[in-house]
């Protein structure tokens, strides 16, 4: 009896340092997904009536499909940068019921986004484990969470193409139907659902800043801020076991083949 409390003992020992430090051995996670994104600008806009003209500014029929993929390192148990790139486009219009209907403008915007992005999980999906729930009758189980929770800040810079039909040019308005190029500040939200310890589904919401009023291919004389856009995103993420120097496997072998 006593030597098997005392192998016990020294099988936990062991396994806590192992368990503490199993989110070192898969930092990397490869994610791709698929969602929406919507532009706000100078096109439509909610009712002349009402008083939360930033939510009737938010319409389906300006929602358009987005493509997402991304790379994301772990820092810290609570802490992740990652790498963006994401497709998307929208359409903005002044449609009927719109404060500008009568102007009667459309516009179909591409955007492409490349953003370095800052993670801090208020929901870690690291779960701290008792010793004696370390174990099963399979041995050692993993110590992830079911759910993870974050939020997320950034800088970027999107390429966008905005083909504007404006009809009759106005005196002082502005168009533009040429590619241009702005900075981008990312900041939202994001949930994991963690299905195994390799695979995790989620789902991202983020929020884009930038400074250029050009997104929608056009500025009129009462414009008094820049375009913003919203990028949705359900997305599926794989965890890339990696090495103790902290980078995928088999880009180690890699390095250690060219080395030797």
């Amino acid at each position: 009896m006593i030597r098997r409390i005392a192998l016990f003992v020294i099988a936990v020992v062991i396994a806590l340092p192992i368990s503490s430090q199993q989110w070192q051995l898969k930092r990397v996670e490869a994610i791709v997904g698929i969602g929406t994104s919507s532009i706000y600008g100078d096109l439509g806009g909610g009712s002349k009536e009402s008083n939360m003209k930033f939510i009737t500014d938010i319409t389906f029929r300006n929602t358009r499909p987005s493509i997402y993929t991304g790379i994301r390192y772990r820092i810290k148990p609570n802490y992740s940068a990652k790498l963006n790139m994401i497709y998307g486009y929208s359409k903005t219009s002044d449609y009927e019921g719109s404060r500008n209907e009568g102007r009667g403008f459309t516009s179909v915007s591409h955007l492409f986004e490349i953003s370095g992005i800052f993670e801090y999980y208020f929901l870690p999906e690291l779960r701290r484990l008792r010793s004696a729930a370390m174990f099963n009758r399979r041995g050692m189980i993993n110590d992830y969470s079911f759910f993870g929770a974050y939020a997320f800040i950034g800088m970027g810079g999107t390429f966008y193409w905005p083909e504007i039909n404006y009809g009759t040019p106005r005196a002082g308005d502005e168009y533009k139907n040429t590619m241009g190029v702005t900075v981008s500040l990312p900041l939202g939200l994001g949930l994991k659902y963690i299905i195994s310890d390799k695979w995790i589904f989620g789902y991202e919401l983020g929020y884009r800043l930038t400074p250029s009023d050009f997104i929608d291919g056009f500025i009129s004389p009462s414009s008094k801020r820049p375009d913003t856009y919203w990028i949705s995103a359900f997305n599926l993420n794989y965890r890339i076991p990696t090495s103790r120097r902290g980078i995928p496997i088999f880009l180690d072998k890699q390095w250690r083949r060219a080395r030797f």
